[in-house]
Protein backbone atom coordinates (compact mmCIF):
# COMPACT_ATOMS: atom_id res chain seq x y z
CA UNK A 1 0.00 0.00 0.00
CA UNK A 2 1.67 3.53 -0.95
CA UNK A 3 1.84 6.44 1.97
CA UNK A 4 -1.02 8.25 -0.10
CA UNK A 5 -3.41 5.05 0.02
CA UNK A 6 -2.64 4.78 3.29
CA UNK A 7 -3.06 8.31 4.46
CA UNK A 8 -6.49 8.31 2.60
CA UNK A 9 -7.58 5.20 4.23
CA UNK A 10 -7.24 6.92 7.82
CA UNK A 11 -9.07 9.78 6.81
CA UNK A 12 -11.79 7.96 5.72
CA UNK A 13 -11.30 5.70 9.04
CA UNK A 14 -11.40 9.26 10.83
CA UNK A 15 -14.51 10.59 8.83
CA UNK A 16 -16.62 7.32 9.29
CA UNK A 17 -15.84 7.45 13.20
CA UNK A 18 -16.87 10.64 13.23
CA UNK A 19 -20.33 10.12 11.65
CA UNK A 20 -20.69 7.40 13.92
CA UNK A 21 -20.29 9.27 16.37
CA UNK A 22 -22.43 11.81 15.53
CA UNK A 23 -25.82 8.98 15.04
CA UNK A 24 -24.79 7.72 18.51
CA UNK A 25 -25.37 11.15 19.64
CA UNK A 26 -28.38 11.80 17.75
CA UNK A 27 -30.04 8.12 19.19
CA UNK A 28 -28.92 9.42 22.70
CA UNK A 29 -30.35 12.72 22.50
CA UNK A 30 -33.42 11.58 20.77
CA UNK A 31 -33.72 8.95 23.37
CA UNK A 32 -34.75 6.78 20.40
CA UNK A 33 -35.84 3.18 21.41
CA UNK A 34 -34.82 -0.14 19.74
CA UNK A 35 -36.39 -0.50 16.66
CA UNK A 36 -36.82 2.89 15.92
CA UNK A 37 -35.88 3.17 11.83
CA UNK A 38 -33.17 5.85 11.05
CA UNK A 39 -33.48 5.99 7.58
CA UNK A 40 -31.88 3.81 4.51
CA UNK A 41 -28.19 3.72 3.61
CA UNK A 42 -28.75 5.92 1.10
CA UNK A 43 -30.56 8.54 2.97
CA UNK A 44 -28.45 9.00 5.70
CA UNK A 45 -25.45 9.06 3.73
CA UNK A 46 -26.76 12.05 1.97
CA UNK A 47 -27.89 13.54 5.29
CA UNK A 48 -24.10 13.53 6.71
CA UNK A 49 -22.90 13.97 3.13
CA UNK A 50 -20.11 11.35 3.03
CA UNK A 51 -18.77 9.14 0.44
CA UNK A 52 -20.19 5.81 -0.16
CA UNK A 53 -17.36 4.05 1.51
CA UNK A 54 -16.97 6.27 4.19
CA UNK A 55 -20.70 5.80 5.80
CA UNK A 56 -19.99 1.98 5.32
CA UNK A 57 -17.28 1.88 7.49
CA UNK A 58 -18.96 3.98 9.89
CA UNK A 59 -22.17 1.93 9.76
CA UNK A 60 -19.58 -1.23 10.50
CA UNK A 61 -18.57 0.38 13.46
CA UNK A 62 -22.20 1.05 14.90
CA UNK A 63 -23.12 -2.37 14.11
CA UNK A 64 -20.11 -3.44 15.77
CA UNK A 65 -20.34 -2.26 18.86
CA UNK A 66 -24.63 -2.45 19.17
CA UNK A 67 -25.87 0.58 18.09
CA UNK A 68 -27.32 -0.20 15.12
CA UNK A 69 -28.61 -2.89 12.51
CA UNK A 70 -29.08 -3.59 8.96
CA UNK A 71 -32.29 -4.89 7.67
CA UNK A 72 -32.36 -5.38 4.00
CA UNK A 73 -35.63 -5.35 1.59
CA UNK A 74 -37.83 -2.96 0.62
CA UNK A 75 -38.98 -1.86 4.22
CA UNK A 76 -34.96 -2.67 5.31
CA UNK A 77 -32.54 0.44 6.26
CA UNK A 78 -30.89 1.34 9.32
CA UNK A 79 -32.27 0.70 12.63
CA UNK A 80 -31.95 1.10 16.28
CA UNK A 81 -30.39 -2.10 17.85
CA UNK A 82 -31.26 -3.60 21.19
CA UNK A 83 -27.82 -3.43 22.82
CA UNK A 84 -26.30 -6.67 24.50
CA UNK A 85 -26.72 -6.56 28.37
CA UNK A 86 -23.14 -5.39 28.73
CA UNK A 87 -23.48 -2.79 26.90
CA UNK A 88 -26.91 -1.51 28.14
CA UNK A 89 -24.71 -1.63 32.19
CA UNK A 90 -22.30 0.51 30.28
CA UNK A 91 -24.52 3.14 29.76
CA UNK A 92 -25.99 3.11 32.79
CA UNK A 93 -22.85 3.76 34.32
CA UNK A 94 -22.45 6.48 32.35
CA UNK A 95 -25.85 7.78 33.24
CA UNK A 96 -24.54 8.01 36.89
CA UNK A 97 -23.68 11.40 37.45
CA UNK A 98 -24.18 14.72 38.81
CA UNK A 99 -25.71 15.02 42.36
CA UNK A 100 -27.43 11.90 42.27
CA UNK A 101 -24.45 9.97 43.11
CA UNK A 102 -21.96 10.83 46.36
CA UNK A 103 -18.52 10.29 46.57
CA UNK A 104 -19.09 8.37 49.72
CA UNK A 105 -21.51 5.41 48.11
CA UNK A 106 -18.62 5.31 46.00
CA UNK A 107 -16.07 4.46 48.04
CA UNK A 108 -18.47 2.11 49.62
CA UNK A 109 -18.87 0.14 46.74
CA UNK A 110 -15.12 0.49 45.12
CA UNK A 111 -14.17 -0.54 49.14
CA UNK A 112 -15.80 -3.98 48.48
CA UNK A 113 -14.62 -4.77 45.56
CA UNK A 114 -10.79 -3.90 46.37
CA UNK A 115 -10.56 -7.33 47.84
CA UNK A 116 -11.60 -9.11 45.04
CA UNK A 117 -9.17 -7.08 42.44
CA UNK A 118 -6.24 -7.47 44.74
CA UNK A 119 -7.05 -11.30 44.83
CA UNK A 120 -7.43 -11.14 40.85
CA UNK A 121 -3.80 -9.26 40.54
CA UNK A 122 -2.14 -12.12 42.62
CA UNK A 123 -3.48 -14.64 40.46
CA UNK A 124 -2.81 -12.65 37.05
CA UNK A 125 0.10 -10.13 37.34
CA UNK A 126 3.25 -10.61 35.35
CA UNK A 127 6.70 -9.86 36.46
CA UNK A 128 6.72 -6.39 34.17
CA UNK A 129 3.44 -5.58 36.42
CA UNK A 130 4.88 -5.98 39.63
CA UNK A 131 7.54 -3.58 38.23
CA UNK A 132 4.72 -0.80 37.34
CA UNK A 133 3.10 -1.67 40.53
CA UNK A 134 6.22 -1.13 42.71
CA UNK A 135 7.84 2.47 41.01
CA UNK A 136 3.93 3.57 41.57
CA UNK A 137 4.01 2.59 45.31
CA UNK A 138 7.66 4.44 45.52
CA UNK A 139 5.68 7.54 44.28
CA UNK A 140 3.18 7.41 46.96
CA UNK A 141 6.53 7.84 49.33
CA UNK A 142 7.94 10.65 47.85
CA UNK A 143 9.45 13.34 50.84
CA UNK A 144 7.40 16.17 50.63
CA UNK A 145 4.24 15.14 48.56
CA UNK A 146 1.75 17.26 48.56
CA UNK A 147 -1.80 15.91 49.40
CA UNK A 148 -2.86 16.09 45.65
CA UNK A 149 -0.04 14.27 44.33
CA UNK A 150 -0.49 12.08 47.30
CA UNK A 151 -3.84 11.48 46.27
CA UNK A 152 -2.90 11.04 42.51
CA UNK A 153 -0.27 8.74 43.06
CA UNK A 154 -2.64 6.91 45.65
CA UNK A 155 -5.07 6.41 42.52
CA UNK A 156 -2.41 5.71 39.76
CA UNK A 157 -1.50 2.41 41.64
CA UNK A 158 -4.89 1.27 42.38
CA UNK A 159 -5.96 1.87 38.76
CA UNK A 160 -2.45 -0.40 37.67
CA UNK A 161 -3.68 -3.14 39.53
CA UNK A 162 -7.02 -3.22 38.64
CA UNK A 163 -5.87 -3.28 34.86
CA UNK A 164 -4.11 -6.89 35.38
CA UNK A 165 -7.79 -8.61 35.80
CA UNK A 166 -9.05 -10.30 32.81
CA UNK A 167 -12.63 -9.91 34.17
CA UNK A 168 -13.85 -6.87 32.29
CA UNK A 169 -17.20 -6.79 34.18
CA UNK A 170 -14.90 -5.93 37.78
CA UNK A 171 -11.93 -3.78 36.03
CA UNK A 172 -14.66 -1.26 34.18
CA UNK A 173 -16.85 -1.17 37.40
CA UNK A 174 -13.79 -0.71 39.39
CA UNK A 175 -12.08 1.64 37.75
CA UNK A 176 -15.71 3.66 36.42
CA UNK A 177 -16.09 4.16 40.41
CA UNK A 178 -12.11 5.44 40.85
CA UNK A 179 -12.32 7.64 38.35
CA UNK A 180 -15.95 8.88 39.64
CA UNK A 181 -14.35 9.21 42.47
CA UNK A 182 -10.91 10.94 41.46
CA UNK A 183 -12.94 13.93 39.16
CA UNK A 184 -15.21 14.83 42.13
CA UNK A 185 -12.43 15.32 44.17
CA UNK A 186 -9.97 16.73 41.98
CA UNK A 187 -8.89 20.18 43.01
CA UNK A 188 -10.87 19.79 46.35
CA UNK A 189 -7.43 18.63 48.18
CA UNK A 190 -5.76 21.14 49.56
CA UNK A 191 -1.61 20.89 48.95
CA UNK A 192 -0.76 20.43 52.57
CA UNK A 193 2.16 17.10 53.33
CA UNK A 194 0.04 17.28 56.77
CA UNK A 195 -2.88 15.88 55.47
CA UNK A 196 -1.26 12.93 54.12
CA UNK A 197 -1.11 9.49 56.23
CA UNK A 198 2.07 8.77 57.32
CA UNK A 199 1.37 4.63 57.03
CA UNK A 200 -0.14 5.09 53.81
CA UNK A 201 2.74 4.90 50.97
CA UNK A 202 4.56 1.66 53.80
CA UNK A 203 0.93 -0.03 53.67
CA UNK A 204 0.48 0.20 49.89
CA UNK A 205 4.22 -0.80 49.27
CA UNK A 206 2.74 -4.17 51.88
CA UNK A 207 -0.12 -4.47 49.41
CA UNK A 208 1.97 -4.27 46.54
CA UNK A 209 4.85 -6.90 47.96
CA UNK A 210 1.62 -9.32 48.74
CA UNK A 211 0.46 -9.33 45.44
CA UNK A 212 3.94 -10.64 44.22
CA UNK A 213 4.21 -12.82 46.93
CA UNK A 214 1.32 -15.23 45.83
CA UNK A 215 0.15 -15.97 49.39
CA UNK A 216 -3.28 -15.56 50.12
CA UNK A 217 -2.72 -15.38 54.24
CA UNK A 218 -0.24 -12.20 53.55
CA UNK A 219 -2.36 -10.62 50.59
CA UNK A 220 -5.64 -11.08 53.35
CA UNK A 221 -3.14 -9.21 56.30
CA UNK A 222 -2.30 -6.24 53.57
CA UNK A 223 -6.11 -5.47 52.38
CA UNK A 224 -6.72 -5.38 56.13
CA UNK A 225 -4.19 -3.04 57.01
CA UNK A 226 -5.46 -0.83 53.87
CA UNK A 227 -8.80 -1.06 54.81
CA UNK A 228 -7.38 0.26 58.61
CA UNK A 229 -5.91 3.29 56.60
CA UNK A 230 -8.26 6.48 57.08
CA UNK A 231 -11.06 7.06 54.99
CA UNK A 232 -12.19 10.23 54.39
CA UNK A 233 -14.00 12.63 51.60
CA UNK A 234 -10.11 14.26 51.04
CA UNK A 235 -7.82 10.90 51.15
CA UNK A 236 -9.16 7.44 50.35
CA UNK A 237 -7.40 4.60 51.09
Amino acid sequence: MSSEAGTDELRRSSRAEAVAKRIEGRIAEQSLPSGHKLGTKESLRREYDVAAATFSEAVRLLVSRGTVSVRPGVKGGIFVASPPALVRLGRKMLELSGDSVSVSDCLVVRDNLEPLVAQEAMRHRTDADLAELRALAEKMAVEGLSAADYLAANWALHRRIAEITPNQILRHTYVSLLEFVASRLRGVTADEPSRINPDGAAVHRELVEAIASGSRQRLDAAMEAHAGLTVTPREPG
